[in-house]
């Protein structure tokens, strides 16, 4: 059975209309988009907004599925199918810390030029741009 997770293309607005993205780096790990496991009984859209405050101490309104990502991972020595589907979410409160819980070393909001610039995987900067899509 697939590992399933949530992930979120978390965006908001400056005063002066620039659109940011949020990134989040792990320790040792490369910049990325928020994400995590959906818990049995979760639906996606709460698994996501649990995963963002836990991860990035964030609140936001979860949009429209943006993308799904199917790759193989390595747990406990097995091959795993691990499926996560990705969504937007516009930013509405909370105080940005690292969920140093979850391994979290840095939370940053990126413009976007920057944002697809630091991510690390060329299958996460497609994720973000069909998000950028989808804001028009």
């Amino acid at each position: 059975m697939a590992i399933r997770a949530v992930g979120a293309i978390v965006y908001q607005l400056t005063e002066s209309g620039e659109l940011q993205i949020l990134l989040i780096k792990k320790r040792g790990g490369m910049w990325t988009l928020p994400k995590g496991k959906v818990r049995r009984g979760e639906d996606d859209r709460a698994a996501l907004l649990r995963e963002l405050a836990e991860e990035t101490g964030l609140n936001g309104r979860v949009g429209e599925l943006v993308s799904q990502a199917t790759y193989t991972i390595i747990k406990r020595g097995r091959r795993r199918r691990k499926v996560v589907t990705y969504y937007l979410v516009y930013a509405t409160g909370g105080h940005l810390q690292p969920g140093t819980r979850e391994g979290i070393e840095q939370v940053r909001w990126m413009p976007v030029p920057r944002a697809l610039q630091r991510i690390g995987r060329a299958r996460i900067r497609a994720v973000l741009r069909a998000g950028l899509a989808c804001l028009g």
